[in-house]
């Protein structure tokens, strides 16, 4: 066994010594024919075809004719078919494992490619364009599909699950527009604003309003106004305020009355003298009708300064009265009156009610003064304190 492994070593050796001597014949060569080129008179550099041996064997002279010019290497033979299936394999499966897996919920900026009577092609990034449904495409409700995108248009998108087998991806310009619509109205809501709406709809219930492009509801008892004249406005636009804002729930309920209430109770003052009619009687007090689209409320304490059992002995259902507006609240469309600031003498109310109604002015002119002589003094005494403050305060 040794020897046959030293037999192999001098082989070895001697085919290496055997290449060592055909190198250098071949850079004797190579340095012989430089050399003989540069004596006689061509430049070092310039191209020699005589005699040049490369490293890769002699250069031959085409001159300029290639058809006879073969491969000495068939390169078919490097790579196999089965390998470069392997190979291609291999490659897409390391495209997918680096490749970012789309959920639903995801957000993404999709450019339009197509559009159709059933949607829109966009590319997301994904392996294979992903697919918006027409009714995806934004909260208003029209069919006109090209109306709201265009082939080119850029615009976010969110990935939405689909019972479809397949890799295609669908995706929702809809839910975009909702969130953002639904951030506006959240904002309004929390102001307390009042709003524009848009009638899209009447039925018994109520009316179907549009804002933001949200849907809305406004419950027949806060139209402010009967059904066949609300059916008469489909298409205007009118005032309203907020009674429920949900986004999750997707629930917007408004009403049309409370903002008239809001619009008209500004114009009140408190001291002020309205007339109204009696339009029903409780025993906690009474409901007058302004003429402003709401009822405001004559408790039963506010009658007269003589106590009262039962309302009913001074005021009747169409009885026409004058009251001191006592307080209101806006925001909630409340307004509160008072005819026992109107008497002259306590129980006047009581014994006779026009002698209250004709002397309504002057009497809450006096009123008026009381109080704005009451708010000096307190403002005067609110001031004396903040400067007894000061001077007692230690010095820095």
């Amino acid at each position: 066994m040794l020897q046959g492994l030293t037999s192999k070593a001098s082989l070895v050796r001697a085919k290496a010594s055997t290449v060592q001597v055909a190198r250098g014949k071949r850079q004797a060569s190579c340095q012989a024919t430089a050399k003989k080129a540069t004596t006689s008179g061509q430049q070092v550099g310039a191209p020699v075809f005589e005699g040049v041996d490369s490293a890769f064997g002699a250069i031959k002279d085409w001159n300029g004719d290639l058809d006879d010019f073969k491969m000495d290497t068939d390169l078919s033979k490097l790579v196999s078919e089965d390998d470069l299936k392997e190979k291609r394999k291999e490659f897409e499966g390391l495209l997918d494992s680096y490749s970012y897996r789309f959920q639903p919920g995801d957000r993404v900026v999709g450019l339009v490619l197509s559009v159709g009577k059933r949607g829109c092609t966009v590319e997301i990034g994904a392996k294979l364009p992903a697919f918006c449904p027409s009714h995806e495409l934004s909260v208003k409700n029209t069919t006109n599909v090209r109306a709201l995108i265009k082939a080119g248009m850029e615009r976010e998108f969110e990935v939405i699950p689909s019972r479809r087998n397949g890799e295609t991806l669908f995706v929702s310009a809809r839910i975009i527009e909702s969130s953002m619509s639904w951030k506006r109205v959240m904002q309004l809501y929390e102001k307390n604003a009042v709003v524009e709406v848009r009638i899209k709809h009447v039925s018994r219930g109520g009316a179907l309003v549009e804002l933001e492009n949200l849907q809305g509801f406004i419950p027949k008892s806060h139209l402010g106004m009967d059904l066949e004249k609300a059916k008469e406005n489909i298409g205007t636009t009118l005032v309203a305020k907020f009674l429920e804002a949900d986004s999750e729930s997707n629930r917007l309920v408004l009403s049309h009355r409370l903002a008239n209430v809001q619009s008209n109770v500004k114009d009140l003052e408190v001291g002020s003298v309205i007339k109204g009619k009696v339009v029903a009687v409780k025993d906690y007090g009474a409901f007058v009708d302004l003429g402003l689209e709401f009822n405001a409320l004559l408790h039963v304490s506010q009658i007269s300064y003589n106590r009262l059992f039962n309302v009913d002995q001074v005021l009747s259902v169409g009885d026409e009265i004058k009251a001191m507006v006592l307080s209101y609240d806006a925001n909630r469309g409340r307004v509160s009156l008072s005819t026992k600031k109107l008497e002259m003498e306590p129980g006047d109310m009581l014994r006779n009610p026009a002698k209250v109604f004709d002397n309504a002015e002057q009497m809450a002119s006096q009123f008026r003064e009381r109080v704005a002589a009451a708010e000096a003094v307190a403002r005067a005494s609110a001031a004396e304190t903040k400067g007894d403050a000061k001077e007692s305060a230690p010095a820095e």
